[in-house]
Formats: structure tokens, sequence, C-alpha cells
């Protein structure tokens, strides 16, 4: 029995099955399979594992509770990504199997055919005399069978003979050879034409000469086979079953299954062989098509993980014998979940077929560029002279694919990330091959992405600190062992602390601090940043209802909302949230964006940035001047502040590009009515020169580092800044008096 509640899968899997000598029972529901179970035994079931309704492992529990079916066989088929609590659970359950599509149809025919077998020998134990009966029954109504056959063709010739019009034979007798089979045909014993249907005569017409033989109309090249198979079915077998192809005139190539039957003459020799045969192009076509399935991707048609494999161990196979190094080239597309979640996955699938074409071109016709899975791909590339003709390669697919291509109507940029590894000197198979390609994927991608790496053994103990630190994420997370630090925002005009920056801080079991450089972009890529920004923004929103709390009046406090966050929907949920869990006023919580996170998608940043104003929540711009900003998309955007980064601020007193930079940036905000803070200020000649060109508000070491939360109030109570003073005095560092 199949259980699927896909019609397509259903139908393919039936397909692949209906060779097997067994009935094939389907349901499309776990209800529809428990309601034939009502009915019949199975020999196996295979049964899917994500349905509606009942899933998998719901109908196979259902199962093993039915006395009769507690012990039948169950093969778990799914095109899911399963993990080990799912096999375990299906193995639980008594599976004896669990395959994961796409399969190759011999295996799931060879492991099904198994069951059947074990099926058949068990009934014939346990009822022996009763199949025994059974089987005589069945060869009776078989030699019952033969006998009428034999007779209806019998009549047939003899009417043929005698009649010289065709359309005076009897309408009875004419039935029964129509319904015999598509095509009957009886042959003698050197496989001459005696007799054929009349299905033969549409087919084949003059192609079929009562000179000839029956091996005439088979393809040549399957001809011998054919005869081979007959010659020994005559020579002391009962009957046999083959399949061959035809060349049918208009219709072209078809392919035939025949069952052929001896007929003998009262001593005992072969004097006639019956073949009934049936056209299985169709089938034979469907097969092809889920043998191709099997190996190619689905999106693309490129080769998938499976035919991968197969081509690399062939590659490798041959290098070793040529001593020519193989080139795996692990290709991930960065930043290709931002074009899905703002263009939508049908924008998503057309740019991957557009890679797919862009890296076929890039490559020799003997290369293989597969797709693993989602925006990740492989190209192998076989027999090279040098190592180095792999980077030429990967060079030459970084510009290729970063090409701009329109789809949906933009014009849209993406950029490959290479890591690269050899065979034999990283790895010496497919995994460790891939493993390690992938481990230099991820180090280009952190040297600046849109850039390919070759990969070094010192990259696998980086690949293994950004796995345990993944770990340890998951962990602090659910312990709550962040922390914040606060760094003050100085006003230029009065000195007065105007507000602060929270900033992470995670200790660790040793005593020591892990830098937010360190884990904040692997929390990124892992999914978890979600869950620390939201922990950040309820911490922020409590720390100002606390110095409220404690007498103070407190100050707004910034808190940073990642990437990843602003490009979910639920942001501005998530500061509502923290809003109306403390009651503090939406002024004193201000939210700080980089510009490069606004400007992935201007028009979807627009609306996000609306839902957060609205709140009546400040929003601030980071790292001002670093990324690609429009300025007719920043006259757009609902924005309080914009901060100037820190390396601008760097060299103001020294460096005359930059202190013009800074210049334009402080008109342009004030142009804006935007307040312009300068991060980063680590000196009085950059204060100085901050406040004589009107910069609104400052921040750095300078002033105070981030400090803990009690040190923080403290700065509270003691006042304000003597920023005059200070840049007199030429940076006396830190200093401090109470205002009067």
């Amino acid at each position: 029995m199949l259980v699927n509640d896909d019609p397509g899968s259903l139908f393919a899997l039936n397909t692949i099955l209906t060779d097997l000598e067994a009935s094939i029972e389907t349901a499309s529901s776990g209800e529809e399979a428990l309601a034939l179970l009502l009915k019949q035994d199975f020999a196996v079931i295979v049964l899917d594992v994500k349905m509606t309704g009942l899933d998998g492992f719901e109908t196979a529990r259902l199962i093993r509770k039915r006395p009769r079916s507690k012990y039948t066989p169950i093969i778990f088929l799914t095109s899911h990504r399963a993990t080990d609590l799912d096999r375990a659970t299906g193995y639980e359950l008594g599976a004896v199997d669990y395959l994961f599509m796409p399969v190759a149809p011999e295996v799931l025919k060879s492991k099904v055919q198994v069951f059947i077998d074990l099926a058949k020998r068990n009934r014939r134990r346990e009822r022996k005399d009763v199949e025994l009966e059974y089987l005589n029954q069945a060869l009776k109504r078989e030699l019952d069978h033969v006998t009428r056959l034999n007779e209806a063709l019998r009549l047939e010739i003899a009417a043929r003979r005698q009649a010289e019009d065709a359309a005076q034979r009897s309408e009875t007798e004419r039935l029964i050879v129509q319904h015999a089979g598509d095509y009957v045909a009886l042959l003698d014993a050197r496989g001459g034409w005696v007799y054929e249907s009349p299905s033969y005569s549409t087919a084949f017409g003059s192609a079929i000469r009562s000179e000839e033989t029956y091996f005439a109309i088979v393809h040549e090249d399957d001809r011998e086979r054919v005869r081979s198979a007959f010659f020994s079915l005559t020579e002391g077998g009962l009957n046999t079953r083959l399949q061959y192809r035809v060349p049918v005139p208009d219709r072209g190539l078809r392919f035939l299954e025949s069952e052929a039957s001896v007929i003998r003459n009262p001593a005992g020799e072969v004097e006639q062989v019956v073949m009934v045969s049936r056209d299985i192009t169709e089938r034979k076509e469907m097969e092809a098509y889920i043998l191709h399935q099997s190996f190619h991707d689905a999106l693309t048609g490129l080769p998938n993980r499976l035919l991968l494999e197969d081509r690399m161990k062939q590659a490798t196979a041959h290098s070793g014998r040529q001593h020519a190094p193989v080139a795996v080239l692990f290709i991930d597309l960065d930043r290709f979940k931002d074009i899905n979640d703002t263009l939508g996955h049908a924008a998503g699938d057309r740019l991957l077929q557009e890679v797919a074409e862009r890296l076929g071109h890039c490559v020799r016709e003997e290369d293989t560029v597969a797709r693993l899975s989602g925006d990740e791909f492989v190209v192998l590339l076989a027999g090279l002279h040098d190592v180095q003709d792999a980077a030429l390669v990967a060079e030459k697919i970084v510009t290729t694919v970063a090409e701009p291509c329109r789809i949906a109507d933009r014009e849209l940029r993406v950029s490959p990330s290479i890591g690269i590894a050899i065979f034999p000197y990283d790895g010496q198979n497919m995994d460790e091959l891939l493993r390690n390609a992938d481990t230099a994927m991820y180090h280009a991608k952190q040297e600046g992405r849109g850039r390919f790496s070759f990969f070094t053994p010192h990259m696998n103990e980086a690949a293994a600190r950004r796995l345990s630190v993944g770990g340890a994420l998951q962990r602090a997370i659910q312990d709550e062992e962040f922390i914040l630090h606060y760094q003050p925002k100085i006003s230029a005009a009065s000195g007065e602390i105007c507000g602060f920056e929270a900033l992470i801080r995670w200790p660790q079991a040793d005593g020591n601090w892990m830098p937010p450089a360190q884990f904040i972009p692997i929390a990124e890529e892992t999914g978890r940043i979600d869950s620390i920004g939201k922990w950040a923004l309820r911490e922020a929103a409590s720390q100002v209802q606390r110095w409220r709390a404690a007498g103070t009046e407190g100050c707004p406090i910034a808190v940073n909302v990642s990437a990843r966050q602003f490009r979910q929907d639920s942001v501005a949920r998530s500061i509502e949230a923290a809003l109306l869990e403390t009651g503090i006023p939406p002024s004193m919580l201000e939210a700080e964006l980089t510009e490069s996170a606004v400007m992935t998608d201007p028009a979807k940043a627009i609306q996000a940035l609306h839902q957060i104003r609205d709140l009546g929540v400040p929003i601030s711009i980071d790292d001002f001047g670093t990324g690609y900003s429009s300025l007719a998309y920043l006259k757009r955007f609902p924005l309080d502040k914009l901060k100037i980064d820190a390396a601008f601020v760097r060299d103001i007193a020294t460096d005359p590009e930059d202190a013009a930079i800074v210049l334009a940036i402080i008109t342009l905000a004030h142009s804006l009515s935007l307040t312009v803070i300068a991060e980063g200020v680590e000196t009085a000649e950059q204060m100085t020169f901050l406040i004589e060109h009107d910069c609104d508000e400052l921040q750095g070491n300078f002033f105070s580092r981030p400090v803990p939360t009690d040190e923080a109030l403290l700065l509270l109570k003691r006042g304000r800044f003597d920023v005059v003073d200070q840049a007199k005095k030429g940076g006396e560092h830190g200093s401090r008096n109470r205002n009067a």
C-alpha cells in the first residue's frame, strides 16, 4: 500500500513499483489507509511522513494498535529534511526503513521487493495447504486461459485462411483476439510470422512480411537480445517476459513488453510461440523522468547532491591516476535571503535560475555545476593543470554573477562568496571536500563577501570556534547571561548627558568578556540575534524605569536594532511590547539602525520606520557615511538623528578629507532638520573641531567608556561635562565639574 497526500508523488510511486509482482493499493491520507487496512492485509506499507490530517507518525501508531497489522513492515518516505529526532521516532514506531526523496527507482523497487518476497514466504509457511490449493486453482485457470486463447487463435487463423475479406470475421472471435492483449502474434519455432492481430497491422503495416521473422521489427540494438531469449524459450522454457524497443512508422520509438509462451505438439516439440505484447512507452518515459528528477534539481535543472557525489567519485579516481588536482568550489549568494524576504520566493527562484545559467557559462563542458539547496551551489573542476586555475574560474564566477540582472521589473545585484578545496590536499572524499570548501566560503564572507578564499587548515579551528559560540549563545539566551553597558551622549552646547547608547556585553565563566564583534556576527548567521534584540529592548526600557524609580529623571537609551531584526515585520511590535511592559514614555527609548540596514530595501524600510515612529520612538541612523544612502530616500525616511561613523571622526583634526566629509554630513543633517551625533570622540582636538562646526551631540571614550548600570547612574547624578574647559586645556581626559 502506498500512502501519500500528494497526487503527483502517489502516481510516480505507483508507476515505479507497477512492475513488482504484487497488487498495489493507494491511499491519499492516513484515514484512507486505515480504512483499507480494515478490508485487507498488506506485505509492506510505504508511508509519507508529512501529510495533512493524520501525519505519517500518527498513522503508523494506529496501524501498530491493530493486531493484524502490528508487524506489517512500514517504510517511511519523505521529501522533507528530517532531524535525528524524526528518524528516531520512525524507528520507534517499528519502521523497517526511512528513505528520503528523491530516491533512485531501482533502490525503492529492491527494498519493497524484499518485503513482498518475505510476505509470500510467510504466507506459504502459515497456510501451506490453502496456498497449494490456491496454486492449483490458479494453474488450472491459467491453463484454461491458454486453452481458450489457443482455441481463439486457431479459430481466427482458420477464418482468415478461409475468408477473403477481413470484414467477414466473426464479431465474437474478433473481440476475443482484440481483448487478448494490445498486440498478439503467433510465431513458428524459428520466429516467422504465422498470425498477427489487427493491432500489429495497424502499427507496422507493410513492415510485417510473411517471409521475414518477428525480429525484423525489433530495434537493431535490442534485436540480438530478443532473438537469444526467443530461442532459449524454444529450447526448453515454458514462458518468458522481456522488454525491448520497436520503431513504429509515424510514432517514433516505442517500448513493448511481451509475454511469450510455447505451444508443443503431441511429441513434445515446440511447434509455435504465442507473443502477447503491450505498449509500455508512457511507463518507460515516466521512469526516465523520475530517474532524472532523482539526480537533478527541479528548479534549475542542475545536478543535485546525488549526481554530484557520483561525478566527484569519478573525478577523484581519474585524478589519482593522472595526478591532476580536482577543485571543489562552494558558492553561496550573499544576502540572498533579503531578496526572498522583500520580493518574494518567485523572484528569488528566478534569480537562482539566472545564477545557475551564468555559472554554466563560466566552466568547461566537462566540469559540473550542481545546486545543493537554497542559494548554495557547487562547481567541480576536474583535470586541472594547476591549482591556480581554480582561482581564475572563481574570479570569473564572482565577476559574472555580480553583473546586474532584471527580475520582477527591478534591477537586482547579488554577489557570490566562494570557498575552494583541492583534492587530494584538502580532503579525500566528498564530505571532507564540501565541508572544507564550506569553511573557506564562510571565511570569504567574513573578509567582506563577493570574493573567494582557498581552504587552509587553521580555518577549521575558526569554524569549530563558531560552532562552539553558536551553541553557547543558545544557553546564554536561555540563562540571560548578557548584560548591557551604557555609554553617555553629551550635548555639545551644554555638556549635559542627553542620552545613553546601550551596548551588549557577554561575561564568560573565566572572568573575561567575549567581544561583541566575535559573537554578534554568529548570532546574525544563526538567527539568534532576534531573541537577543528583543531582550536588549526590554532590558533598556526596564533600566530607564529603574533610574526613574531611583529619583532621577533618567534620559533616553538608544538600542541597536540589527539588520535582521529590522527586516522582520515584528520589530515595531517588539518595541511596543517593551514600552507597555515598563510604562516608560516612548521618547525615552530610541531605535538605532545602521545605514546599510535601511538601504537594503528602501521602500519597505520607509513603512517599517513609520511603524516605529508612530509609537513615538525617536530613530537614528548609525555609522552614517559608510553605506550608500540615496538623498532622495533620506528625505523620505522618518528620522530624528544621524550618527557620524567613528572612522571619519578619528582623523578630523589632521586629515582634510575626513574633515570635509564630517562637515558635509553635519550640513546635510541640519538641512533635513536632523540632530547630528559624532561617535568615537577620543581627543580634545576632535571635540573642539566638532563643537566649532555645530555638531549637536558627542559620544566617545574621551567622556566615558561604556559602563555598567551603577556607574551610569553616578554619571547622571554627578552633572554635566564642562566641554569648554576641556577643550581649552587640551583634552584633560575625563575632567568633570558638578553643575552649579
